[in-house]
């Protein structure tokens, strides 16, 4: 878990430049982050294209911090190798 919460650290920077000491799972994407939605989804694009995956519509919305996004790109990632 650890790996895809460095990775969402590092897309953060990278692309949003949003340097934050320490995220964990129970960081909230827009209260902790203070995230606005475009940010998110843009945040969102990135972890697409890092893990080449599609995070489709529905579970977009159910995604409110850390842990729920990780949780997403492990159960897509594992799906699209199965």
């Amino acid at each position: 878990m650890q790996t895809f919460v460095n990775g969402i650290q590092k897309l953060l920077q990278q692309k949003l430049n949003i340097y934050t000491p320490v995220i964990t799972a129970k960081t909230d994407l827009k209260k902790d982050l203070k995230l606005a939605d475009w940010e998110l989804l843009y945040l969102l694009n990135a972890v697409e294209k890092k893990w080449q995956i599609c995070i489709n519509q529905t579970d977009v919305e159910t995604i409110d911090n850390v842990k729920q996004l990780v949780a997403l790109v492990k159960k897509t990632v594992t799906e699209g190798k199965a």
